[in-house]
């Protein structure tokens, strides 16, 4: 008797300890080869992408996309995008490849918001804290990451076009800055940036 009790309790020592793994955000979804690399190259540094989240939702229940945690002023080296965004950027490089225009076509807002938010939170990951400036950077790399998913550089400077348009009055006021423009404190000054007329 006293043997099945010892076997009771460590079984249940052990179900609390798996959940208490699976509700923590460390164990929150596996790598994301793909758009971890990507997110490097914005970032310039090694990073990964974590995907979270069991719906194809775009945004989670705080009505946030991602997050990237930042410890004594410094970001982590991990991020994690709601499973709908990362679903969704999967689809679109699958479509580039086999020609589709589905998604840019048909949900080209659904694709900006992922694109940005993959953009967004490579420049947390970068080390930039400050939502408008971290959202201005995100806007002008949409170019750059629908290339990266594989798509032709008309489309991905469409998007981006589309992105800058639309997205800014879908974020709340605190994503915004009047130094978002072309010349401003916020622009990248790449070659050819999209900025709206």
């Amino acid at each position: 008797m006293r043997l099945t009790g010892l076997f009771l309790l460590l079984c249940l020592a052990l179900l609390t300890l798996a959940l208490h793994r699976a509700a923590s955000p460390a164990a929150a979804g596996t790598r994301d080869l793909r758009l971890s690399t990507i997110a490097g190259e914005l970032a310039r540094r090694h990073v990964s992408i974590r995907c979270e989240g069991s719906s194809g939702n775009l945004t989670g229940v705080d009505g946030s996309s991602g997050r990237t945690e930042f410890l004594n002023g410094k970001p982590a080296s991990v991020a994690y995008l709601q499973e709908g965004i990362c679903q969704l950027l999967h689809r679109y490089s699958r479509e580039t490849k086999s020609g589709l225009c589905s998604l840019a076509c048909n949900e080209p807002l659904q694709l900006a918001w992922s694109l940005n938010a993959l953009a967004h939170e490579s420049y947390h990951l970068a080390g930039v804290r400050n939502e408008a400036e971290t959202e201005c950077y995100a806007l002008q790399a949409i170019n750059f990451v629908a290339r990266r998913l594989g798509a032709a550089p008309a489309e991905a400077s469409e998007l981006a076009a589309f992105a800058f348009t639309q997205l800014p009055s879908r974020m709340p006021p605190a994503y915004s800055s009047p130094q978002c423009r072309r010349g401003g404190r916020y622009d990248l000054g790449r070659a050819n940036p999209v900025w709206p007329s």
